[in-house]
């Protein structure tokens, strides 16, 4: 019997994959450790994509691909030039760069990756589900001023804190859905 719907589903997904494992997204911000045991290696941001790699214990194990900075490689991002966060890392060494470099506003940018153990209850299948959430919040909390567009960011700072809105908490899902699904600018 399964402790939670997501550890069932997450059982029916393992027995069912390949061996490179289901794509799953995390559901909210999650800490990833080097090895099921071992202290803090780095941190998933809210619907980033991962690759379940294998199942041990109260955990599994993830890779998180994206882009990464070649100078700068402690932090994945969802492409070269684009930064929607994916995780960002403490350790030296935990992101492996690979690949072509693919230059973006003169810095250079390679393929990255990193693997991590994550808490299954903390993944779900449904993306279309995180996103609904996060527009629910945006609804509530900042249409009335404000549509989706990428400005966000740069005014978050400045506004963020005098109207209850930060980048932590029940606002990093809505932030993620925001860069996701704006306008450019």
């Amino acid at each position: 019997m399964c402790k939670s719907l997501a550890a069932c589903a997450l059982g029916t997904v393992l027995a069912s994959s390949a061996p490179a494992g289901p794509v799953l997204h995390s559901s909210a911000p999650l800490e990833m450790t080097a090895s099921p045991a071992s202290g803090y290696l780095g941190r998933l941001a809210p619907a980033t994509p991962v690759t379940v790699i294998e199942k041990k214990g109260d955990k599994v194990k993830v890779r998180v691909s994206g882009r990464a900075l070649k100078d700068y490689p402690s932090q994945i991002f969802r492409d070269a030039g684009l930064r929607i966060q994916y995780a960002a890392f403490d350790e030296d060494g935990a992101v492996k760069l690979s690949g072509a470099e693919k230059s973006v506003q003169s810095n250079a940018w390679q393929a990255a990756s990193a693997e991590g153990w994550v808490p299954p209850a903390g993944l779900t299948q449904d993306l279309d589900g995180l996103w609904k959430k996060a527009e629910v919040r945006h609804a509530d909390a900042c249409s009335t001023c404000h549509g989706a567009a990428n400005e966000w960011a740069g005014q978050l700072p400045k506004r963020g804190g005098r109207t209850g809105h930060s980048s932590a908490g029940a606002n990093e899902q809505m932030f993620k859905w925001m860069q996701a699904h704006a306008k450019p600018m």
